[in-house]
């Protein structure tokens, strides 16, 4: 999707004591995805985990450097664990491709370390394994970090990615982004609508990409809470800095993908056209009322 920096995973790992801030911007100053931006503002390389560039412009979500930053368990592991990924993407896997079931297997290794750093981030509690292995080891290695992802996880995350392309999904994304060149990015990883608080899945080209696992999908309860999410997203996007003109949920086990405009989905949601943007006006208010009595922060228009 984009060579981008794991930022949910980084911003776990340092509130849970296991990363320092400046060795997670140095690691999210490393990314492809960054190139382009510390190139024009090489100054953002300080703050590099809270950049993210947008088709509109580039957000820094910044926070007071530590007064003294010290080392911390995972800096030297974490930081060689991206460098290796990005070598291993480069060779066998390019951006907006599917390498062979090895390589899948191997990424899906990496990315497990990386998704027990985003569920500290989502759920404040750092996982049990990666919890377990910072109270019985003095400093991390890569491979202890990539040992944390279970072999049935590895297999798991390897079939989707599979599927993904047998399916014909990744052809069809890779034609809304107008079929960039393998390692060339498809869009955005992660947009961003209110930091730590709002943040989506995928965009690629102008479409907002919601990704679900599940392996049912006949329950029409759930299904309505996914598509009422991703109509919240679109509307949180309050100065188009995201140009989102159509949504899609992704079925990942399922390689399905159902797409709208935005404006269809938006009335078959509310039911009535006419209301739409009463509902959305709404919405964005009690939302940014929501947000902002939870400690977020709203982002400047671009």
């Amino acid at each position: 999707m984009q060579d981008s920096p794991p930022y949910a995973a980084l911003d776990g790992l340092v509130a849970a004591g296991l990363l320092s801030a400046c060795a997670a911007h140095r690691i999210a100053a490393g990314y492809p995805a960054m190139r382009p931006v510390l190139e024009t503002e090489p100054d953002l390389a300080a703050v590099a985990a809270g950049v993210r560039p947008t088709p509109s412009d580039i957000l820094a979500i910044t926070s007071p450097a530590p007064a003294a930053p010290a080392p911390r368990w995972g800096d030297a592991a974490l930081a060689e664990l991206a460098e290796r990924g990005r070598r291993f993407h480069y060779i066998h896997a390019p951006t907006g491709t599917i390498g062979s079931h090895g390589a899948e297997t191997g990424l899906a290794r990496a990315y497990g370390a990386w998704a027990a750093g985003e569920d500290r981030y989502r759920g404040g509690t750092t996982p049990p394994g990666l919890a377990a292995l910072a109270e019985t080891t003095t400093t991390a290695t890569v491979e202890q970090l990539r040992g944390l992802c279970p072999p049935a996880v590895v297999d798991d995350a390897a079939a989707i990615a599979r599927r993904l392309k047998e399916s014909g999904t990744l052809t069809r994304w890779r034609r809304w982004a107008d079929n960039p060149a393998p390692g060339a990015g498809l869009g955005y990883a992660s947009p961003l609508l209110i930091p730590h608080w709002a943040e989506a899945d995928l965009l690629i080209g102008d479409t907002l990409v919601e990704v679900k696992t599940v392996q049912n999908a006949q329950r029409p309860a759930r299904i309505a809470r996914w598509c009422w999410q991703l109509l919240g997203y679109v509307w949180l996007d309050t100065g188009d800095r995201w140009q989102i003109r159509r949504v899609a949920l992704y079925l990942a086990r399922h390689g399905l993908t159902m797409t709208w405009t935005v404006d269809e989905f938006a009335a078959g949601l509310v039911g009535d056209p006419g209301q739409v943007e009463q509902a959305r006006e709404s919405f964005r208010r009690l939302a940014h009322q929501a947000a902002t009595r939870e400690g977020a922060t709203l982002l400047p228009p671009p």
